[in-house]
């Protein structure tokens, strides 16, 4: 986890996606209870954007294409 993000409170990163640059591009965190996982996208500023909420953190990455973002692919 990159140091310089602040994540929301009570919160735990899971993953980070960096990009083939090696730029950090999204977080996924969640709640302890892992009840729901959430999507941030990270902005060049380090400010995280919401992306959404699941269950099953594999529907947030097909449903934002994080392989595409990250990889070009």
């Amino acid at each position: 986890m990159a140091a310089d993000i602040k994540l929301p409170a009570g919160e735990i990163g899971w993953v980070d996606y960096y990009d083939k640059a090696g730029n950090l591009r999204f977080i996924m965190t969640s709640k302890p209870t892992r009840e729901f996982y959430f999507l941030y996208e990270v902005g060049t500023d380090k400010k995280l954007a919401k992306l959404g909420r699941s269950k099953n953190p594999l529907e947030l990455v097909e449903k934002f294409n994080i392989d595409k973002a990250c990889n070009g692919n």
